[in-house]
Parts: structure tokens; sequence; C-alpha cells
């Protein structure tokens, strides 16, 4: 298992090279690594079924189930931050934000190919593209997602309430 997924790690990289070689417009090369990742997964889909599930109870294969998604972790990170230098992704923590849409793509693709019959990938494209571009290439991420800049607290009222 851990041999296939240093094998799928290199396919998944491989995929999004696209977004990490930062050559051109950034919303069109993530949407084509989007594109590749999700054929790679729908081939493995499977495999990163296997993997995640046998982690939760082998030692050994948690720790390579972490590497692995540490890997895209790491990339991920480097990225938003190089684009955050050019002016292209507006400023935020960029750690968490790439740890979150990762393990969204982890759950959403293990979810959509991980067992027969395997889902549709359009729509599971679609979703990462659409989640992806806007958490990262909104010009007001925080506004869009209902948080306050401020302080990072927020008053909710109920309808009839004053």
């Amino acid at each position: 298992m851990e041999m296939l997924l240093l094998r799928l790690e290199e396919d998944i990289m491989e995929a999004a090279a696209p977004w990490f070689s930062g050559d051109g417009d950034s919303t069109a090369l993530l949407q084509q690594s989007l594109t590749k990742l999700v054929h790679v997964c729908h081939g493995s889909g499977p495999i990163l079924r296997a993997v995640s599930e046998a982690s939760t109870t082998d030692e050994r294969l948690e720790r390579s189930w972490a590497a692995f998604l540490g890997v895209f972790d790491d990339a991920v990170t480097a990225q938003i931050e190089k684009q955050q230098e050019e002016g292209e992704i507006p400023s935020f923590d960029a750690r968490p934000v790439a740890v979150a849409l990762n393990r969204l793509d982890a759950c959403l693709l293990i979810h959509a190919f991980g067992r027969h019959p395997r889902h549709n990938p359009e729509p599971v494209r679609e979703a990462l593209t659409r989640i992806w571009t806007s958490t990262l290439y909104s010009p007001h991420p925080l506004h869009i997602a209902g948080i306050s800049s401020g302080d990072g607290s927020r008053k909710r009222r109920k309808k009839g309430r004053k």
C-alpha cells in the first residue's frame, strides 16, 4: 500500500504541476491542475480509500498517509505564499487554508471515486474548481465567507430580535 501511495503522490504532483509552475493565468492553471487531479483520482480512488481507511488501524500506514498529505500541504502552502507575495492572492495565513483545501479534496475524491460505481468526475471537478478559485482568488475571501475581518467575532441575530 505504501508503494501504491508513493506512485500516486508522483501522479498527483505531476497533475498539479501547471498551477505549481505559475507560468500564466493562475486561475486557468489551477483549473487545468484540478482537471488532471480529478482524472488521476478517478482512476485511483479505491487506492486512496483503502489507504485512508487502513491508516486508522495501522500505525505505519498512518504515518505514510500523514506524510502523503503533508507533501501537498507544503506544496500548496508554498504556492499560496508565493502568489500572495506577487499580489495574486489576498493576504491570509496560508497553511491552514492549504490544509483545509487538501483535506476537502481528499475527502471528496475518496467519497466520489473510492468505491464502485464511481461518480461522474465532471461535477467533482466543478466543485473543486469553484471552491479553490473562490477561496484563493476572491478579492474579499473573508467577506464572502461571512467572517468579520476585525476581532474574529460575529453577532448573530434571530429573526424578529433586535
